[in-house]
């Protein structure tokens, strides 16, 4: 009977433990019958033990007639005849970017990365609209023939409207149910749930990609353990990964970047005859930022009265509001990582956001929020790790042009559309 029971309580992908707490009985009485003791199990035990392991009609009279003595019919009492769960090769990423605009040295950086006896992981942080999950995803496209056991992606929901991010348990009940766990199987505890995802993966290659998490603690759950997979997490935040991994931290495009980008979205016949420096000037009020470029360049082929020069000249104006398309809008992004910060730190931002207009120092901060500069460091450091504020030098910083037009926005409303002298300093 032990070869038997065993088999099965590894197809169903359990410890002699978590069979036991699902079976009602003793974990004693589980390692018993696994090594084959001479004592009989009572009917009850059997029947509990069926269940908890989800045999089936035939299954469950081999078990019942091994249980009293009987010998198992041919081949039941072969744990590779027992069976075991399919094996799936899931395919979950994102459909790939045409092309990727620039990026070639942060490639290399992701797909590069190795690691020694842990799972290679690069974090790609960012601030919003600059192309983690294009990045990551493109990466992941890249490397999938390295990983033939399947490729997981998981939109874990950092920064999504109206949705609450994605609890790491509900995650791993997700990733186990693709992997081939049946849901009856899945354990009901973060920590089981994270030991049979790590099991499962044991010496398989499997690529995962965690895009927008919110948090360390919301990936550390769903990283595997063997070096055999490779994970890519995206986040606005500046994360700090396990061990050796990699963080990579994603800025604007370059000027040639940005128009080719631009380019390819509004279409070679939108932009012939522009000047370069048109171009080049147009990426700039997009503050060389993919997510606004990307817009830009769509409002432009979805108005063929527009000359590329039209467009610079709406986008002299209230940036923000012409950086709207569709569901796709530069402000509704940086509401997203506004609204996830504590509310020392949007006070804070508002306050630059209606006084500050060009780089400032941590005493300037520190005069303009109303406290030390011990303090002030910290409410910008919180900023920083939102990707909200950009550190140019040690002490000193500014906010992104789009960043700024958002802040001055939410200072304003704060001070009744009074905005103060700036702050330069």
């Amino acid at each position: 009977m032990g070869p038997l029971l065993r088999g099965w309580r590894e197809r169903a992908l359990l410890t002699q433990e978590q069979l036991a707490e699902r079976a009602g009985l003793n974990v004693r009485t589980v390692r018993r019958l696994e090594a084959g003791g001479p004592r009989r199990p009572r009917t009850a035990s059997i029947v509990m033990l069926a269940t908890a392991l989800g045999l089936d009609g035939a299954e469950r009279a081999t078990l019942s007639a091994v249980a009293r003595g009987h010998p198992a019919p041919a081949g039941r009492d072969d744990p590779a005849a027992v069976g075991s769960p399919p094996v799936i090769a899931p395919r979950q990423l994102p459909a790939d970017v045409s092309a990727l605009a620039g990026r070639r040295p942060e490639l290399a950086i992701v797909e590069g990365h190795r690691s020694g006896n842990t799972v290679p992981v690069v974090c790609v942080s960012g601030m919003a609209g600059v192309g983690k999950t294009a990045l990551a995803v493109h990466a992941a496209h890249r490397l999938a023939p390295e990983y033939p056991d399947g490729q997981l992606f998981v939109n874990l929901h950092g920064h999504a409207p109206d949705t609450a991010p994605v609890e790491p348990d509900a995650a791993l009940a997700r990733l186990l149910r693709t992997l081939g766990v049946p849901g009856e199987h899945i354990p009901w505890h973060l920590d089981d749930r994270a030991a049979l995802y790590r099991s499962v993966l044991a010496g398989r290659k499997v690529l995962i990609v965690l895009d927008d998490a919110a948090d360390e603690g919301q990936i550390h759950p769903l990283l595997p353990a063997g070096r055999e997979c490779r994970v890519i997490v995206t986040s606005r935040r500046r994360l700090s990964g396990p061990g050796d991994a990699r963080s990579l931290s994603l800025n604007v495009l370059p000027v040639t970047d940005a128009v080719a980008l631009f380019a390819r979205v509004a279409g070679r016949g939108r932009i012939a005859g522009a000047p370069a420096d048109i171009l080049a000037e147009v990426v700039r009020r997009c503050g060389l930022l993919p997510l606004a470029i990307r817009i830009a360049a769509a409002r432009l082929r979805a108005h063929p009265a527009w000359s590329v020069r039209h467009l610079l000249d709406r986008l002299a104006g209230d940036r923000l509001a012409e950086l709207a398309a569709g569901r796709h809008s530069v402000a509704a992004a940086l509401d997203l990582s506004y609204e996830r910060l504590p509310a020392e730190p949007r006070q804070a931002y508002r306050l630059l956001g209606a006084y500050v207009r060009a780089d400032f120092g941590l005493h300037a901060a520190a005069a303009l929020l109303g406290t030390t500069t011990i303090e002030a460091r910290r409410l910008l450091d919180q900023l920083l790790d939102a990707q909200l504020l950009q550190e140019r030098a040690p002490g000193r910083y500014r906010l992104h042009d789009l960043v700024s037009d958002h802040a001055s926005a939410l200072g304003a409303a704060t001070h009744g559309g009074q905005l103060l002298r700036p702050l330069t300093s």
